[in-house]
């Protein structure tokens, strides 16, 4: 147990440290019941560090992308440091866009598990940035992107306009927002120009691990259709999320060499050499879709085509 209190106590002064908590802050823990023990770690090394230090425990929400309570918005726009434990992702609401206008740096940790705290966050974050940013600068000067994979995915995606985001970790300067553990770059391609099929074989956000591929067609950039064990339970949270819950959101790459495939997204989507594409909210990071969903699914060896050259081979990272 000794060395397991380190390895928290590791993992939150790591976390810290990505956000530069200093003596000024006021850091604010957002937890739900599930995530008490990463959000006492948190808690107990800001003390040493901030001002104030305030955990704020509340009621699970049912989907990622759903808006938090009334009260949870009051107290982040009091905050100058915001952790978000959480079982289910805000970093695509507007509260988390609030706060970010208003300066505060945010990590969010979305469905966070101790082992994963414990493994995910003693990274080389700057091993981390220099991979993010050529894979960040070739995603953006890019016009088109081809994803295919073994297991049956071909989309085609327009990326021209659009600006890739590196989440390495660095979150130092006021209004920054990322995830912890870091290590993915992210893009939201134009909107209604996705055209394909998308066979997802790794995991899905909210659903875990999938236990057969899940087939997905996407015309104009919606789902149309999706076949397989986890289909129905798809359609109905993208549904859910409004008229753009079945929009594309999103393309991302993963980059962090201590992920694992584990069914937890956070962790999933960082996942060096898995790529992810996702549906709904885009609007927090540079697309034009406003939802209450944000819904990723990850691709196992994806080949990813920009314009004329390759970034990934089969899951190799090629840039």
């Amino acid at each position: 147990m000794p060395a397991r209190s380190s390895d928290l106590r590791e993992a939150a002064e790591a976390a810290l440290a990505c956000l530069g908590v200093g003596p000024h802050d006021s850091v604010l823990v957002l937890c739900n019941r599930a995530q008490r023990t990463v959000a006492a770690a948190l808690a107990g090394a800001a003390e040493h560090r901030a001002e104030t230090v305030r955990v704020l425990e509340y009621a699970d929400a049912t989907r990622h992308g759903q808006e938090p309570p009334d009260s949870v918005r009051d107290a982040m726009r009091k905050a100058t440091v915001i952790f978000a434990a959480t079982s289910f992702s805000i970093s695509h609401t507007q509260a988390r866009l609030d706060a970010t206008a208003r300066g505060a740096r945010i990590a969010t940790l979305p469905a966070i598990s101790e082992e994963l705290f414990r493994r995910g966050l003693p990274v080389d974050y700057a091993e981390l940035k220099r991979t993010g940013e050529r894979i960040a600068a070739a995603l953006t000067t890019a016009a088109t992107c081809r994803v295919t994979s073994p297991s049956g995915t071909d989309l085609v995606l327009t990326l021209k306009g659009r600006r890739a985001i590196v989440d390495d970790g660095n979150l130092y300067t006021p209004g920054a927002f990322g995830n912890l553990p870091a290590g993915e770059v992210y893009i939201a391609p134009i909107e209604a120009r996705a055209e394909g099929s998308i066979v997802f074989d790794g995991s899905l956000a909210g659903y875990g691990l999938l236990p057969e591929p899940l087939h997905i067609t996407v015309a104009e950039g919606r789902v149309t259709a999706a076949t397989g064990r986890a289909a129905g339970w798809l359609l109905e949270t993208l549904d859910a999320g409004g008229p753009g819950g079945r929009q594309i959101a999103e393309l991302g790459i993963g980059t962090n060499p201590l992920a694992k495939l584990s069914g937890n997204t956070l962790e999933d989507e960082k996942v060096a050499g898995t790529a992810h594409l996702a549906f709904g909210t885009n609007a927090s990071f540079g697309g034009h879709t406003v939802s209450t969903v944000h819904i990723d699914g990850i691709l196992l060896h994806p080949t990813l085509a920009l314009d004329t050259h390759l970034i990934l081979r089969d899951g190799s990272l090629v840039v």
